[in-house]
């Protein structure tokens, strides 16, 4: 399916860390078409790999499947207790309708305290409370279980000058960009191998990117996720500006020969990057890739989002699709002299370890 419309579709789908089923059938589907072969691992990351001309080297591009949400921790006179998975943050979380995913389906919404009696206050956790209508905790618990999650409901939609909107675009608007990168290596010719990992359980430490990643085993690896964007409130000293490209991030976790190919890449093809300075530890699977095995030579782009960690992330189209022209050049340019150019060579009993 178009670009647009598999964001859209990935997007209103659930898969709170940890269960994302929905997002792995849909995107199993739509790689089977482009990629040689698809798998899902234990995991549950799926894993697709496109076969260059020589398979002269690997490399791994990932974004992560997984959404924040809630997950049913025990039960209130009919109303559900709630904990969070990821890092939800709750100033979000009043008036807002969610999905929770019990033996079946139930429409339920996350109430607020009246201003009139003083609700301005941001509730703690344990005030956080789910109303599906139950009249008791007995009648919530024939369709409701402790553990079972529960989604924020937010669609897709699109706005002026190229601008879209919805839930999940953390990650899901770069698994979109891969797998548009992917679709357009169908009509450039590759001679490296190109592995797509959608990665599972990210908003809670990295997982699916840490197992999977060890897997697949690349000479090189490139994590995206998304940045912060400039909006009201968030100024130009913290964040990057949307519609100006892609963030490519520079740093001692960065693999300086690949960071430097990258954006050679980009100049060479006109393709508009910003560049952003991360010193410690990006919070992004790059890290992951960093220091599975022997080390995976890494690097991260972002998309710029507002609004991160709501249900109305925003970024301009124009940026997403920058990405995935950036990165289908990018392995269109890799060669058999790649390797030494950046200083991949390892003893293979080290790389195969």
């Amino acid at each position: 399916m178009e670009g647009k419309e598999l964001l859209k579709k990935l997007s209103e789908l659930p898969g709170v860390s940890g269960h994302e089923d929905a997002i792995r059938e849909i995107l199993s589907s739509e790689l089977s078409s482009i990629a040689d072969e698809v798998k899902s691992d234990s995991m549950g990351n799926v894993i697709a790999l496109k076969k260059g001309t020589t398979s002269a080297g690997r490399i791994l591009l990932t974004a992560h499947m997984d959404e924040i949400g809630l997950m049913v921790s025990g039960f209130w006179n009919g109303f559900l207790r709630v904990n969070p998975v990821g890092g939800l943050d709750r100033r979000v979380l009043l008036g807002q309708e969610v999905t929770i995913h019990g033996r079946e389906e139930v429409r339920g919404v996350i109430g607020a305290r009246p201003p009139h009696l003083g609700g301005q206050d941001v509730p703690k956790w344990p005030e956080v409370l789910v109303d599906a209508g139950f009249a008791s905790d007995e009648e919530a618990k024939k369709l409701v279980r402790i553990g079972d999650t529960i989604t924020l409901n937010g669609k897709f939609g699109e706005l002026l000058n190229g601008k879209v909107f919805g839930k999940a675009f953390d990650d899901r608007a770069c698994v979109v960009a891969i797998v548009e990168a992917m679709r357009l290596l169908q009509s450039i010719r590759h001679q490296w191998d190109v592995v797509f990992l959608g990665a599972v359980q990210e908003e809670v430490g990295h997982k699916g990117a840490f197992t999977g990643g060890y897997s697949v085993n690349p000479d090189l690896g490139i994590a995206l996720d998304v940045g912060f964007a400039t909006q009201p409130g968030v100024g130009k000293d913290e964040a990057m500006e949307a519609g100006k490209g892609p963030i490519l991030a520079l740093g001692p976790s960065f693999h300086a020969p690949l960071v430097k190919a990258l954006k050679e890449t980009a100049e060479r093809w006109n393709i508009p990057f910003q560049q952003e300075v991360i010193t410690g530890a990006s919070g992004t699977d790059a890290w992951a890739l960093q220091v599975i095995r022997a080390g995976i030579p890494t690097a991260l782009i972002s998309l710029p989002l507002q609004s991160m960690h709501t249900v109305v992330e925003a970024l301009k189209w124009q940026d997403l699709e920058a990405t995935s022209r950036w990165l289908a050049q990018f392995v269109g340019g890799l060669t058999e002299e790649t390797k030494s150019k950046m200083r991949l060579e390892l003893p293979e009993e080290v790389r195969n370890a």
